[in-house]
């Protein structure tokens, strides 16, 4: 279980650099992909991959200084998702 989770939070990872990087390619005219048109699917991107790297950070056993890290990444998807809804994009 605990694979599985690394695993996803580090194709996370590279979706989301993929994203950012088409991202900037079309919103600089470079290119121009469908999708990437505005910043909606790079939110979502970051939204999955910190929720991913949060569960993959977290540890029941851990002390009150180790759980600052997946309390960070709750609490930049939690901003991403107040973006998305906010229509910031």
């Amino acid at each position: 279980m605990k694979k599985t989770i690394n695993l996803l939070g580090w194709i996370g990872v590279c979706l989301t650099i993929l994203t950012l990087i088409l991202t900037l390619l079309t919103t600089y005219q470079f290119t121009y992909v469908k999708y990437f048109n505005s910043y909606n699917t790079m939110q979502w991107c970051i939204f999955f991959t910190m929720i991913a790297w949060a569960g993959k950070m977290f540890d029941f056993k851990a002390s009150h200084r180790d759980i600052i890290c997946p309390i960070t990444c709750i609490i930049i998807a939690i901003g991403t998702m107040f973006f998305i809804f906010m229509k910031v994009y």
